[in-house]
């Protein structure tokens, strides 16, 4: 397909996409890569071989009888009858669609193909479609590498766990379960979410047809939770229909009223009861499209995808669009380090669709993740469930709390050259196999990849190279004069370092040796101007930014 990138670039994003799901802490879920297979592959998931391909001069797949035109990705599978997963194949429409792997790529518009890649391997690993809008299960989600599908959500994460946990796991974390009835009846197919108390959204899930939810692996602590319905099956304005989750969930049960949130506190290594009776009821309007952030008042763009603003960032307009909302509706967001403003209504801001902004400003320790979109108007409630997603300082994808920017950029995986011997190509299928790209051990926190004795977590707050042992925080040289010592060393253009002295090397503290210095080039320096003839050591520390 058209496109930006190339065969090894698709591979790699591929392999870190698996990489994602592999990294969730406490879960045995671990992946194989069995290597390339030979051209003209077509999806087959009974043949025991889990294979990943894209379709490039077509669009039809599995012999010709089925059309995956208009859609990005799909995962086909089967499962014993005993519903254990038997296998799962995954194409990408490469005929459709421009796909990109550039992780550093911010600007462009295209698919990024980890992203897709990653909520594919959600279906591969069993998983349907979530009500929450900016989890990676998302049925859609927008191009481009910072869209709300990169990068596994709280909500997937919950699902690992209850899937694939480590035998202690499920000891740490608890479960809300319950009954969803309308008239005394069991419905089928009411979104059910979870927040944390301060409303940031942890999970979600659908009733079964008999009205039975279960919202698993939840860590410990105080939650609130609420039922709302999904869109119609007939709306051709949306944001969720059950259609968009499961088959299964086609026939939802739409017509009642959403609910407020009903306090649920869950205990670790247990289950909490929680059931919910709804009005049955349409609801006096409903969000149907958001407002992507804009930084002027005026600007106004339309999408049924997530939304995302990143921690620190503030003086930007989002809201939500939805044909019948009133003027005098108020929009709120949920979730903790948010300022909100007063809500401002613009009457047919696109044909038939209704707008409802607030300016936003994002703290600086906000909680990254997901955030819900209100509207109320006197008891009428509507909720766009996680359609907010508040991005962190730096992806961390893998779980390891360094840079994924820094990882990436230090620790590209490695590829054996064409010319390379049957050993160096046997070393490198080795190597894709057990240890995937920026999430193999090299390029864990604590280790040491270059040997100089820092361990990338350290050299990731140094700015330094952690491939390469001569680039490290080192003093240079100390010259004394009559105005005291001048220290030198080599800094990184940006970062903020402090100066330290001490008489005696054992028993003297550290002290500090003027104010913090930032660095304009290779080397930067402090002057002590109290040691003008005494013996004196020095250290010099980088600040965290």
């Amino acid at each position: 397909g058209v496109g930006t990138t190339n065969a090894t670039a698709e591979l790699n994003a591929v392999r870190a996409a698996f990489a994602q799901w592999q990294a969730v802490p406490g879960s045995i879920l671990k992946f194989e890569d069995a290597g390339l297979v030979a051209p003209g592959v077509d999806v087959n998931p009974y043949d025991d071989t889990n294979v990943i391909f894209w379709a490039r001069t077509s669009t039809l797949v599995g012999g010709g009888t089925d059309d995956i035109s208009g859609l990005t990705g799909v995962t086909y599978f089967s499962y014993w009858d005993d519903n254990v997963l038997a296998g799962a194949d995954i194409v990408f429409n490469g005929v459709q669609f421009r796909w990109f792997s550039d992780y550093f790529d911010t600007v462009n518009a295209g698919y990024f193909v980890e992203a897709v890649a990653t909520h594919e391997i959600g279906h591969f690993i069993g998983l349907h479609h979530s009500p929450v809008g900016g989890a990676t299960m998302l049925a859609r989600g927008p191009g481009g590498v910072t869209n709300s599908q990169a990068g596994l959500s709280s909500d997937e994460i919950a699902a690992v766990h209850f899937l694939y946990p480590k035998p202690a796991t499920p000891l740490t974390l608890g479960t809300v379960h319950g009954l969803v009835t309308m008239n005394g009846v069991g419905i089928l197919s009411a979104a059910v979410i979870a927040e944390d108390t301060a409303g940031n959204v942890v999970n979600g899930t659908v009733t079964d047809s008999n009205g039975v939810y279960e919202l698993a692996a939840l860590p410990p602590g105080n939650y609130q939770v609420r039922v709302v319905p999904l869109d119609p099956a007939g709306a051709t304005s949306f944001l969720i229909r059950g259609a968009d989750i499961f088959s299964g969930d086609a026939n939802a049960e739409t017509d009642f009223l959403p609910t407020r949130n009903t306090p649920v506190t869950v205990t670790a290594g247990q289950v909490t009861f929680q059931s919910f009776a709804v009005s049955n009821g349409t609801p006096a309007f409903r969000i149907t499209r958001v407002r992507p952030p804009s930084a002027s008042p005026t600007f106004f763009t339309i999408m049924n995808s997530p939304v995302t603003v990143r921690v620190g960032q503030s003086n930007y307009f989002v809201g939500v669009y939805g044909p019948g909302l009133p003027s005098d509706a108020t929009l709120t967001i949920t979730g903790d380090g948010l300022a909100v403003g007063p809500t401002t209504f613009t009457a047919n801001a696109f044909p038939g669709y209704n707008l409802l902004s607030v300016s936003i400003g994002v703290s600086s320790n906000a909680t990254p993740g997901l955030r819900s979109f209100v509207v109320t108007e006197g008891t009428n409630l509507a909720y766009a469930n996680g359609w907010l997603k508040i991005q962190p300082t730096f992806p961390d994808w893998n779980f390891d709390g360094i840079n994924d920017r820094f990882q990436r950029l230090y620790f590209a995986p490695w590829t054996a050259p064409e010319d390379a011997g049957p050993y160096a190509q046997a070393l490198y299928a080795w190597w894709q196999q057990y240890f995937p790209p920026w999430a193999g051990p090299e390029s864990g926190p604590n280790a040491d990849p270059d040997g100089d004795n820092f361990v990338n977590l350290s050299e990731y707050v140094a700015g330094t190279d952690p491939t390469n042992a001569a680039s490290v925080l080192k003093l240079d040289s100390v010259t004394m004069t009559s105005s005291g010592s001048t220290v030198t060393w080599e800094s990184v253009p940006g970062k903020t370092y402090q100066l330290f002295g001490r008489d005696d090397v054992v028993n003297s503290p550290w002290q500090a040796v003027g104010g913090p210095v930032t660095a304009n080039g290779s080397t930067a320096q402090a002057v002590d101007a109290g040691a003008t003839n005494n013996f004196r050591f020095y250290t010099v520390q980088v600040l965290a930014q």
